[in-house]
């Protein structure tokens, strides 16, 4: 079991930009501790597993394991862990210190291998490219431009390879009128609600999906950044998938880079 952490530099943006990025890299830098409870609270962990063994063998028929992973926005290292417990090669990016601090505990305790690099979605640090699949899991929504990240994330893929995006409908006006009454306590017991709204008031207008992304959104941004007939997974996860009362709707959607890409299921 190896578990490396490499500092990357992460390119160059506009400043507008940048601003948002750090913004919510400090809130996440924050919420860390907070998180991890919430996201040990998952009803069914084995039940991710097994979608995303499907899902990356539905988008990446006949490709041998172990598959090069890259996990972009890995917070605490969720998706990244199960697929290194799934046999592949995983590289997780994230730019929130205390998140890859928990990661790295975390894939000591399981005894599984997975290199850690700090960096953003976009640009993403310096890579060596060639991977199968990136994949990225409640992460389109807090970036300015997705599909260009999306875009962005293509030249580190092998040909033939794959997106696969999990994400869902988080911050609607419902969800704000309830952290606004109750507060909302992680399941380590802080305050979350008021830190998140204040941390988001000023920027959530310049991110587009701020609201989330449900399958039709995110086929829709991925069909932007140039992947052709992305497809829905959803049928691969139970109805019961994400902890409760976290959002109103889930979408797993992926989509391979060739233009020869073979029919896959759901697709329309």
């Amino acid at each position: 079991m190896t578990v490396g952490t490499d500092r990357a530099a992460t390119g160059t943006a506009g400043r507008a930009e940048d601003g948002v990025v750090e913004r919510v890299r400090r809130y996440w830098d924050w919420r860390a501790a907070s998180f991890r409870a919430d996201i040990a609270a998952t009803p069914d962990r084995e039940a991710w597993r097994r979608a995303y063994a499907e899902a990356a063998a539905a988008l990446l028929p006949g490709r041998a394991a172990p598959l090069r992973v890259l996990d972009v926005g890995s917070g605490t290292g969720f998706v990244a862990l199960l697929f290194a417990e799934l046999g592949h090669e995983v590289t997780a990016v994230e730019p929130a210190a205390a998140m890859r601090e928990i990661a790295a505990k975390e894939a000591a305790e399981r005894g599984t291998g997975l290199r850690l690099l700090d960096g953003v979605a976009h640009p993403l640090p310096e890579l060596d490219g060639g991977f199968d699949l990136v994949t990225c899991r409640n992460v389109l929504w807090t970036l300015p431009d997705p599909a260009a990240a999306l875009a962005h994330w293509r030249g580190v893929l092998r040909p033939g390879g794959a997106v696969l995006v999990s994400d869902g409908m988080w911050n609607t006006w419902r969800h704000e009128l309830r952290l606004l009454r109750e507060g909302l306590r992680s399941r380590g017991g802080e305050a979350v609600g008021p830190r998140f709204l204040a941390a988001y008031l000023g920027i959530r207008r310049r991110l587009p999906y701020y609201r989330g992304l449900d399958a039709a959104r995110a086929r829709r941004v991925l069909a932007q950044a140039g992947y052709p007939s992305p497809v829905v997974l959803d049928h691969l996860l139970p109805a019961d998938s994400y902890q409760a009362g976290t959002g109103d709707g889930y979408c797993l959607v992926g989509a391979r880079t060739a233009a020869d890409r073979a029919a896959a299921p759901h697709e329309s």
